[in-house]
């Protein structure tokens, strides 16, 4: 008995635990060794985050072809997409948190602050799509409900601005140009015109009486607030950031 931890010690020591290279939720370029290097580690940590975006724009494609799709499982799968993004994420706060701040510049502690703050805005955007989208959508085939050509070429439009919008972001986040900051910020004005006017004509539909197509515009609009929500995390997490420190962003858009 007195033996048994020192050869579990040995164990451990000469047989490590193997990396699954093929599990996406494995983090790739968080190397320990490199955090002796503020830099080299905080460029590692960039590369991982970028790994995270990629996960974003494939649940979004994903999302996008629910609309008109039946398959259950494939909501599924994008359920445990999320999954990976949170175990990212999670790897990549444990990382840059596990770095000796006295190793630090100000320069690095204002990069590392910005990596946290976009993985930070690119896991509440997936968060949104697990707990809001999904759902939002398994509930068209289990009630047997069909989107109209304009609804759905709606939606299909704002998911494809998404997807653009996650580049510009994920472009905004190596780059801090102040340009892109300034146009991704500005496109929040498209989403928020979207809901009031698919608001304006739920409510239209309502007062016509039509019970069963405002049921399915209820779903339209639900989508719409969800959509706004997830680009809203983008902005914030990369363009405000950027604008903040010239004071180009205004506290409040109160007069």
């Amino acid at each position: 008995m007195p033996f048994l931890t020192p050869f579990a010690n040995a164990l451990v020591r000469f047989m490590p635990q193997r990396i699954d290279e093929s599990d996406p939720g494995q983090p790739r370029y968080l190397d320990p060794s490199a955090k002796e290097t503020p830099i080299v580690a905080l460029q590692a940590t960039a590369r991982e985050v970028l790994r995270i975006v990629d996960i974003q724009d494939e649940m979004l494609a994903g999302t996008k072809a629910a609309l008109s799709s039946n398959d259950r499982r494939a909501l599924s799968a994008l359920r445990k997409q999320d999954r990976v993004l949170d175990r990212l994420n999670t790897a990549v706060k444990i990382y840059l948190t596990s770095i000796d701040p006295d190793e630090l510049s100000d320069t690095d502690k204002r990069r590392l602050e910005e990596i946290l703050i976009f993985s930070t805005g690119l896991e509440h955007a997936g968060d949104v799509l697990d707990q809001n989208v999904l759902p939002h959508l398994a509930k068209r085939p289990r009630r047997g409900m069909t989107f109209s050509k304009d609804s759905r070429s709606e939606l299909n439009t704002l998911f494809d601005r998404l997807a653009t919008n996650l580049q510009t972001a994920a472009a905004l986040f190596m780059s801090q140009d102040e340009r892109l900051a300034r146009m991704l910020a500005e496109g929040k004005v498209v989403f928020r015109k979207v809901e009031r006017d698919g608001t304006t004509a739920h409510f239209e539909l309502l007062r016509k009486g039509d019970f069963d197509a405002s049921e399915t515009s209820s779903l339209h609009l639900d989508l719409l607030r969800d959509l706004k929500q997830l680009n809203s995390h983008l902005v914030a997490a990369t363009a405000y950031p950027v604008l903040e420190q010239p004071g180009e962003l205004l506290q409040s858009r109160i007069r």
